[in-house]
């Protein structure tokens, strides 16, 4: 999990982690430490008009308020960690026969050519294993990941960072850096006490869901421990919660966000109370949005995604066996949706959180506020799985 990623570039220590996602851009910095400690946890709105499928169409546009926001921020790294975006990432566990390392990289891009819907010169493909050949018979079979990316979402991710005077590193996946964010909620008990703070964790031979849910794009990562087991996309994201208010409202999408960050719950109101993003204050509502009247509207969108969550927990039990979720984890900006956790808890009968990715760094000192930390979490997994990349990794 921590070693599999995208090594397109030598990398360089003390890159910080730059998220570009549909709707913003985020900034994570860290200064190297047992455990690393968090410097800067920043974001700004992306232009409007500058993403197309997860994709960069304005990378001038978008280098020129990142640079604002790392000159807004003071701060001067050279070297990023970025990911490309989860519509553009492609990964599979597949089976190889036992053989050296340094033979595996030409078997690997023949055996991944059949899984990939791109030919394979026209993408950046990486691998990590799942076994240690030393520990497989000589006949045997050993466990691959292997994760590609059309070369051309790669150069786009790449222009960026360079166009606002940072050098890339490494370009990552964004189901990998969520993984290596949220360690200290997957294996906390397992980890030496430096690495982490706090004691929310998951037995190492527990099955984990962590459900990433960005603006435009979600994925699904089924861990146990360090292995995982299944990474894969699916069709609803933050954005179709908003979308389905705009609609129902006929507002624009800036006022239908508003109306969902106010107003939304994905709990029946009178089940709503007390969540993990604080409690629902009817007293500021017009009638218009009543929490009740916008469930109704989102409710479609929430029943989509657990189907979503339940197709992709089918697809791995055809392919592997039958599987015991232990505990899920959601993380990213849709998880900041009021009521979330317990609503895909209720409908799916086991027990679901919002990741705490701030676990194995220490925040004392941060340039932040420890409520804006607290309050944005989600939305900081990837950047800061990025960062940690940058710092651990390097």
């Amino acid at each position: 999990m921590s070693s599999m990623l995208q090594r397109l570039f030598n990398s360089r220590p003390s890159a910080i982690g730059v998220e570009i996602g549909t709707s913003t851009i985020k900034v994570v910095a860290l200064r190297p430490g047992a455990p690393p400690i968090l410097q800067h946890a920043v974001m700004a709105p992306t232009p409007i008009g500058s993403m197309r499928d997860g994709l960069v169409i304005e990378p001038q546009a978008v280098a020129n308020e990142l640079r604002g926001l790392l000159a807004q921020h003071g701060i001067t790294a050279r070297y990023a960690v970025t990911a490309v975006p989860n519509q553009s990432a492609v990964t599979r566990n597949i089976m190889v026969p036992r053989m050296d390392r340094k033979d595996l990289q030409e078997a690997i891009k023949w055996e991944a050519e059949r899984y990939l819907p791109y030919p394979i010169d026209e993408v950046n493909l990486d691998f990590d294993l799942q076994d240690d050949p030393s520990t497989i018979p000589e006949d045997g079979q050993m466990e691959a990941v292997i994760a590609a990316s059309p070369s051309e979402a790669v150069a786009r991710q790449v222009e960026v960072l360079r166009l606002a005077g940072l050098e890339p590193t490494v370009v990552d996946l964004k189901s990998f850096s969520a993984l290596r964010a949220l360690r200290g909620n997957l294996l906390g008990k397992h980890l030496t006490k430096q690495t982490l703070i706090g004691n929310n964790y998951t037995e190492a031979n527990e099955i984990a869901l962590v459900l990433e849910m960005g603006a435009s794009s979600s994925v699904i990562s089924l861990v146990r421990g360090d292995r995982i087991l299944m990474i894969r996309n699916i069709s609803v994201a933050a954005d179709d919660f908003t979308t389905a208010l705009q609609k129902a409202f006929d507002l624009d999408f800036s006022a239908a966000e508003e109306v969902k960050l106010n107003y939304a719950t994905a709990t029946t109101p009178s089940d709503a109370g007390t969540t993990d993003h604080g409690q629902v204050n009817l007293s500021q509502t017009r009638e218009q949005y009543s929490p009740a009247r916008v469930f109704e509207v989102i409710r479609p969108v929430l029943g989509d995604l657990v189907t979503e969550v339940r197709r992709s927990l089918d697809f791995y039990r055809v392919q592997s066996g039958d599987v015991v979720i232990d505990r899920t984890y959601i993380a990213g900006g849709g998880a900041k949706l009021r009521g979330l956790a317990p609503a895909i808890s209720n409908q799916l009968g086991f027990r679901v959180e919002v990741g705490s990715p701030w676990l194995t760094v220490q925040t004392e000192g941060a340039n932040v506020d420890t409520g804006y930390l607290q309050s944005n979490a989600p939305e900081f997994t990837v950047p800061l799985g990025l960062a940690l990349r940058g710092v651990l990794h390097g």
